[in-house]
């Protein structure tokens, strides 16, 4: 018996192959009639669809690239697997698959991976900013691409941006309507314009209300828990010691906050911390934080449709989301 293919179901349907996808990946295109008709027939028929049918048909691979390179975007932060989560299950309503791959760099040249420069991917997603390198290689192809997290204001490409200047400045500003006004700084100088967007935060915050602070409080080289754990040791070894600490990542609070227990201080009792992130840890740490919620699903399902956008030759302007939700827990203390 032959088998029946998307172009066998197009006609007996009396529409375009195109139409029998869209019902088959459940995607919006098609009237509601079309579309009972055309499910009707795929059940009489008992078709199941190709992939490679559908690639010969639409001249797609229907893969996205997405680029995990080292800077930032371990699998191990919790921040990147829930945007992946999202993008996960987004990709399923357009019925794209996901191939995990990393774009290097070799004497500040970029080495583009089999999939990309084979072209076997419709579209690529960038987990944050892609270095000169990436972007000039990447510039030169005709595959779309989206940036996740880039921290660069103004980029000229698409990508999906928290404001984390907003999220620093909504933080910090909570520690001082809570009494705080001795209140250090912890973020993540290896990525400049990220710690930039936090600093710029962090000072909007304090100088509002006329505060100063000791330079020994600004710490810029956490990136990660250990990391951060020592730049509060370096704040503890001062003249002086805080009652707050605003952390740029969620992480960052963890690291600092058992610095600060295992120096024989307590939280909040003794300092406070807020955060960025609000990753699942953060409602679950002893105490829980206080931190800005970023919809991390939200950011992958964003990736997804941009993408898909900007692969059927649509515009697709950058996104911004929502980056001012405190969520208010255990690790401040009001002061008086």
């Amino acid at each position: 018996m032959t088998k029946i293919t998307i172009r066998d179901i197009a006609n007996m349907a009396g529409v375009s192959p195109a139409a029998v996808s869209f019902v088959i990946n459940d995607r919006p295109g098609v009237s509601d009639e079309t579309r009972r008709k055309i499910k009707k027939i795929i059940e009489k028929t008992g078709f199941q669809p190709s992939v490679n049918a559908s690639r010969l048909v639409f001249r797609r691979s229907f893969n996205i690239a997405l680029d995990m390179h080292s800077v930032g975007a371990s699998l191990n932060d919790l921040f990147y697997v829930s945007i992946l989560r999202g993008l996960l299950d987004q990709s399923k309503k357009y019925g794209y698959n996901i191939v995990f791959t990393e774009i290097e760099e070799v004497h500040n040249e970029a080495v583009l991976p089999n999939i990309i420069r084979n072209r076997d991917t419709d579209g690529i997603i960038l987990m944050q900013s892609p270095s000169a390198a990436a972007l000039t290689a990447l510039s030169s192809l005709d595959i779309p691409f989206v940036a996740v997290d880039a921290h660069e204001k103004g980029a000229p490409y698409t990508c999906v941006c928290v404001d984390y200047e907003l999220a620093s400045y909504t933080s910090t500003s909570h520690l001082i309507e809570n009494g705080h006004r001795r209140i250090a700084f912890i973020s993540k100088g290896s990525v400049p314009d990220f710690y930039i967007q936090t600093f710029q935060g962090f000072c909007r915050a304090v100088e509002k209300y006329d505060i100063s602070i000791p330079p020994d409080w600004i710490q810029v080289t956490a990136d990660d828990e250990a990391s951060a754990y020592v730049c509060m040791g370096h704040i503890l070894a001062g003249k002086s010691i805080p009652t707050a600490v605003f952390c740029a990542v969620d992480s960052f609070a963890f690291g600092a906050m058992k610095c600060v227990q295992n120096h024989g201080y307590s939280v909040p009792g003794d300092i406070s911390f807020s955060g960025v992130d609000n990753t699942l840890i953060s409602d679950y740490f002893k105490p829980s934080l206080t931190t800005v919620s970023i919809d991390k699903e939200q950011i992958g399902a964003l990736a997804m449709d941009l993408i898909v956008e900007k692969i059927a030759g649509k515009a697709a302007d950058s996104v911004t989301v929502l980056s001012n939700n405190l969520v208010v827990r255990e690790s401040v203390k009001r002061v008086v």
